[in-house]
């Protein structure tokens, strides 16, 4: 009962006594458009900013011409699907094909001195180099899906050193590919049924500028070399 009284008391007070306002004095700050940087932050980033400038601003190669993408063919597609077979030849897997999708591609190749940074433009993702084993049906189901898509880059070492009834007596076939693809991307969830993936952890931008610094000029007709 008394706990009662007391709540209509505090619900009767509450009615009739107005609140108290009350008025704080302020003092504003102007908010400026840029806050000034800190300067021990400034200097503790200021080697790795120098660094990472250099880094991109140094000339790996010389490119001849200005190299646009295209389909169904293009010189920059044959570049980079080349340089990433090689990539993947290097680790001393075997390789018969090498597939690259054309939206991974995502600017130019300008005519002159090729740098760092040129190739970080060209291929931005971090991408890694993916080596897939597909059967013969597999790779007959991934012609016509790449011919539906107008093409794509694609470097092709299979047909240089065996004869036609070799090739095509084969049961699989060696493609390497991003992982993007490898993992299905850009509608190829057939490579996610391959029977055998083997990821080799090395970026497809470290596959770019291994080549170009071992290609200069780099050349703009791309022919299967021997692995």
């Amino acid at each position: 009962m008394h706990f009662k009284s007391l709540l209509l008391v505090v619900l009767i007070a509450g009615c009739r006594i107005a609140p108290e306002s009350y008025i704080q004095p302020t003092q504003n700050s102007p908010i400026a458009k840029e806050m000034a940087a800190d300067a021990k932050v400034t200097d503790m980033i200021r080697p790795y900013k120098t660094g990472m400038s250099k880094s991109m601003n140094e000339v790996i190669g010389f490119c001849p011409a200005l190299l646009e993408k295209k389909k169904p063919k293009s010189i920059l597609g044959d570049f980079m699907a080349e340089a990433t077979f090689q990539a993947a030849a290097a680790t001393g897997e075997r390789v018969d094909f090498c597939l690259l999708n054309y939206g991974g591609i995502r600017s130019t190749l300008d005519s002159g001195e090729i740098t760092i940074g040129e190739v970080y433009q060209l291929m931005p993702f971090e991408n890694e180099i993916s080596i897939l084993t597909l059967s013969k049906a597999q790779m007959d189901t991934l012609f016509h899906l790449i011919t539906q898509k107008g093409g794509e880059p694609f470097a092709d070492h299979l047909w240089k050193d065996q004869t036609a009834y070799h090739i095509m007596n084969r049961t699989s076939y060696r493609i390497a590919t991003n992982d993007y693809m490898a993992n299905g991307g850009d509608n190829y969830s057939l490579l996610t049924r391959a029977s055998e993936r083997i990821d080799t952890g090395i970026k497809i931008r470290d596959g770019l500028i291994t080549y170009i610094k071992a290609n200069n000029p780099l050349p703009l007709i791309y022919l299967p070399s021997k692995h």
